[in-house]
């Protein structure tokens, strides 16, 4: 048979007003596509390039093949047209600040007149005076503020599918080097902009594919369209699904650590963020409404409002909608609007999203993608005109604010923030690298300091407190006070009347306020303990130095450990068994010699490993890769009751063979989050699987399985094919949505509670039982001795005859109204359980973050590793119920950490698992109620889910799959 081909029409993208030139074959044979009938209403009138242009700079659309703004440019695109517009105008400054996971490029461009860029770094350095103003006499401030030019920094599409600001920046480049314009060239005069074009490379690109796979030769305005919507993974998030506007003081992704360093460097007084948002909405940009973070300084508010007004005048001439505020608050602080704290104006743009072609909006008009890109270009224009009008007011404002909370009058005078000293190095360096990469001063006592007004994170106020040496010291009353504040205060300041609208909301339609997390205290979320003091502490005080890592010698030792209180400990067991050698786990805190460990210790013996003559190099360079400490196993005896080198607490660890659960269904922000802690954790090979093939799946190739948050149902053949496998010895892991789905295919005998409520005195009987297992001392020695039969048993279940508590009839209606009211991201304290496997590395009690998660019921046939609320000491309490459970006599219990946590919603958690573990067969199950890797920073509830993965095979399966 002849064969003919057709020309790849959409290889090259081309845009639906184009097609009818391109119907072409090569063979009178080949498939002719239809010509599509004329779309006037996607022909839109306005250009969004000027007409007198600089002849020797290349029109975009020379680069394209289609105006700017017609439809969404490619970043290979993108990157080709800002570096040769680097080479052909005098008015830019370009350089690559980061490079993608995917290998991408980054750029910022710095465009003004070439007498500006020559002085570059002289205007950071007079930047970066006035950022850190103290000592500076008010006359060097003035001149400094007199000479310098305003500085913009433009960023857009840190949302990767959110593609119009991307183009949007490509058309503000080119007029603002290309236009033959006056005022153009006057704003140039007195002022730098930072051009961001493409924040998320990664996201654009797999958004523009999705495109071209989606696109036919008629132009498509149905918002429903694959078109417009995507398909899973969809192109909002970079390589790792990371969401990068949630990142910026966690700084997980390069392309944000790229960002901040340079954001660091240039102090910008405006940032521009461009965004969309759903396709039936207009345009919102900023002042945002309430709740707003008291840390950012009044007079942003004063110059959000003056910005505003100029940008509506903007959209007014051109006869544009638009708001402000609305569903727009202000609390959380990672988002861009970071930059706030740091001194600029921060505006949000949120244009309601296009895609390509156009979208026809409920009152039948069609809004064309270049009118998207256009309403991103003109305020762009706006905001850059109000900078040029107020720069020298904006820089005196700030300068002030600076020199305010630096002062001895500062808001933040009086007040320190101090971690205490942890052996996990891992996660304290971490912590610290975050802070100073924000230009926060970090301290370090050099000998035990005593300090007043201290309170916990649990709450528990102290009028005194000793510190001990090392701890790390973070005083509030520096240049960066704001930022540092907002990141390290135990909780937000939230206004009564906005409470009170979110109360009445919860109750009402169950909306919220609040459009993220209500908490994110970063010490809370990466798991160290911290306190705030009601000082600031300037004795026994050193700039922070990381500990030297100590480096076990090579030869002459019987084997190597690496403490299991550091986060590396379970990536340096994780690579040595990928590389066949036998690794074992101490469970039992001990001492071998001069070396003293925690449970949870990793070792490797010389015994185990005969058949590895190069063993010392590969354990000496696995420690170096996890940059861990490593210890010499000289002494095999241990003392007393500690462990020793034969004995049954050395457990020979299994080597995981893992497999993550994703595709249509599943949460692609939870499968990356989990994904990226397994690339940059532990960095072990393992598979990714469709949940919709897990029935045609060999999973006997698998030894672990991780299901990640899911919104899908679990299909009843999917969880009989997963059944079958954790019968024969696999570890199966789930998450929040996941694990309900676990629950309801009958994997799992925990229960939620709305399933469990009916059978509550069950459930609190094991309370109760694991409760009295973890006390230390013995309440009833004198009953154990006696000779007679005691008259009279305590049981701890039975609550004192002042509080009964409900009836079953009741419970039932506590539990339907309780949850209506389950926070929106709170850390809530969790009470670990020191004696199970999977909390190795974690103190007695873990923040954990938690949201509108599954309350897990877990009874005498499944083990609760953690459970949501703390114990604390109180003898004047009697034995009480609360909710479904008894709280013992004694005691009171401590939930909330931080954030928004209704009192109805604390009763209803306090006592739930987060986490559970239950044999089945050879295998076992494992559940999280919530997500225990948010955004890379939960380093505390992220070790539970590394110690399931990685330890699981050998600890808690009977008989792991052999591989």
């Amino acid at each position: 048979m002849k064969t003919t081909k057709s020309i790849p029409l959409f290889k090259t993208l081309l845009p639906a007003s184009l097609l009818c030139c391109a119907f072409v074959t090569v063979s009178s044979e080949a498939a002719v596509l239809m010509k599509p009938t004329a779309a006037t209403t996607l022909n839109y009138p306005h250009a969004l390039t000027p007409e007198k242009v600089n002849p020797a700079i290349t029109p975009p659309e020379k680069v394209l093949g289609f105006p700017v703004g017609q439809r969404t440019a490619t970043p290979e695109q993108i990157n080709e047209l800002v570096k040769l517009w680097a080479k052909e105008s005098d008015r830019i400054s370009y350089q690559q600040y980061a490079t993608s996971y995917e290998g991408r490029p980054l750029h910022l461009l710095a465009i003004s007149t070439p007498k500006n860029l020559a002085a570059l770094p002289d205007i950071q350095q007079k930047v970066q005076m006035l950022a850190k103003p103290q000592g500076k006499s008010s006359s060097d401030i003035e001149k400094a503020i007199k000479e310098l030019p305003a500085i913009a920094w433009m960023a857009y599409s840190i949302h990767g599918n959110e593609s119009s600001g991307a183009d949007a920046a490509l058309a503000l480049i080119y007029q603002l080097i290309a236009a033959d314009d006056a005022e153009i060239t006057a704003m140039l005069e007195n002022m730098v902009v930072l051009v961001d074009p493409m924040m998320n490379p990664d996201g654009r690109a797999r958004f523009t594919k999705m495109l071209e796979q989606h696109r036919g030769t008629a132009p498509n305005v149905d918002g429903q369209s694959m078109l417009h919507t995507g398909v899973w993974p969809f192109g909002r998030s970079n390589h790792y699904y990371y969401d990068l506007n949630r990142d910026f003081y966690f700084l997980q992704a390069p392309e944000t650590r790229g960002r901040v360093a340079l954001i660091n460097q240039w102090y910008p007084q405006l940032m521009i963020d461009g965004h969309e948002m759903g396709s039936d909405d207009t345009f919102l940009f900023g002042p945002s409404r309430e709740p707003i973070n008291s840390n950012i300084p009044q007079s942003k508010h004063k110059w959000g409002k003056i910005f505003a007004t100029d940008q509506a005048a903007a959209f007014d001439q051109n006869n544009w909608t638009y708001y402000t505020g609305e569903w727009f608050e202000n609390l959380y602080p990672g988002y861009s609007n970071y930059a706030e704290y740091r001194g600029a104006v921060h505006i949000l743009y949120e244009q309601a999203r296009t895609a390509e072609d156009g979208i026809q909006l409920n009152n039948g008009i069609v809004r064309t993608y270049q009118q998207s890109v256009h309403h991103q270009l003109v305020s762009s224009i706006a905001n850059l005109k109000t900078l040029a009008a107020n720069s020298k007011a904006m820089y005196r404002d700030f300068v002030q604010d600076r020199q305010l909370v630096a002062s001895a009058d500062s808001p933040y005078a009086n007040k320190s923030y101090v971690v205490l000293p942890t052996a996990n190095r891992k996660r304290l360096e971490h912590f610290v690298s975050l802070l100073q990469a924000q230009n926060i001063e970090v301290l370090q006592l050099t000998a035990p300091t005593s300090v007043k007004r201290v309170v916990d994170q649990l709450g528990q106020s102290f009028t005194q407190k000793n510190l001990p040496k090392g701890a790390i010291v973070i005083n509030a009353r520096q240049s960066e006070a704001r930022l540092l504040n907002a990141i390290l205060e135990f909780n937000a300041n939230i206004k009564d009347e906005v409470l009170l609208e979110e109360y009445q909301r919860t109750l009402r339609d169950g909306s919220s306020l609040m459009y993220d997390n209500t908490a994110w205290n970063m010490t809370m979320m990466l798991g160290l303990t911290a306190l705030e003091v009601g000082e600031e502490i300037s004795d026994n005080v050193k700039a922070y130095e990381p500990a030297a890592l100590q480096v076990a010698a090579k030869d002459e030792n019987l084997g190597w450990l690496v403490n299991g209180d550091d986060d590396a400990s379970v990536a340096f067991a994780a690579r040595l068994m990928e590389q066949g050698v036998q690794v074992r786990l101490i469970d039992k805190a001990g001492q071998l010699g001069s070396v003293v460990f925690n449970r949870g210790t990793v070792t490797v013996l010389r015994s185990d490993n005969p058949q590895h003559a190069d063993l010392a190099d590969k354990v000496m360079t696995a420690a170096a890769d996890v940059h861990t400490d490593l210890h010499n196993l000289t002494q095999g005896l241990g003392d007393g009751d500690l462990p020793d080198i034969g004995g049954a607490h050395f457990r020979l660890l299994q080597a995981p063979k893992l497999a993550i659960v994703g595709q249509s269904g599943v949460s692609q922000l939870d499968f990356g989050a989990i994904w990226h802690m397994v690339d940059t954790h532990l960095g072990i090979r393992h598979s990714h699987l469709d949940l919709a093939a897990l029935t045609r799946a060999d999973l006997r190739q698998y030894n672990v399985i991780v299901l990640p948050h899911m919104m899908a149902k679990l299909d009843p053949s999917a969880s009989a094919a997963l059944k079958s496998w954790v019968e024969a010895g696999g570890t199966l892991i789930s998450v929040d949505g996941a694990t309900t789905q676990v629950m309801a295919g009958g994997l799992s005998t925990v229960k939620p509670l709305a399933a469990a409520i009916e059978d509550a005195a069950k459930y609190d009987l094991s309370l109760q039982r694991e409760w009295l297992a973890s006390q230390t001392t013995l309440a009833n020695k004198a009953a154990i001795n006696s000779y007679l039969v005691p008259e009279h048993i305590s049981l701890p279940w039975l609550a004192d005859e002042k509080s009964k508590g409900l009836d079953k009839d009741q419970l039932k209606i506590w539990e339907q109204w309780s949850a209506h009211f389950m926070p929106s991201g709170a850390i809530l304290a969790g009470r670990v359980d020191q004696k199970h496997w999977l909390t190795f590395g974690s103190e007695n009690q873990l923040p954990l973050l938690f949201s509108n998660h599954p309350l897990l019921m877990s009874d005498d046939e499944s083990e609760a590793a953690v459970r949501i609320g703390v114990m604390t000491e109180n003898k004047m309490v009697p034995s009480r119920k609360l909710g479904w459970s008894t709280l013992p006599a004694g005691q009171d219990v401590r939930v909330r950490m931080s954030g928004l946590l209704w009192p109805e919603a604390a009763q209803r958690v306090t006592n739930a698992a987060y986490l559970t573990r239950e044999s089945k067969g050879n295998g076992q199950v494992i559940l999280f109620a919530g997500q225990p890797v948010v955004r890379g920073a939960t380093k505390g509830t992220e070790r539970l889910l590394l110690n399931a993965i990685v330890y699981g095979p050998g600890l808690g399966a009977s008989n792991p799959i052999k591989l």
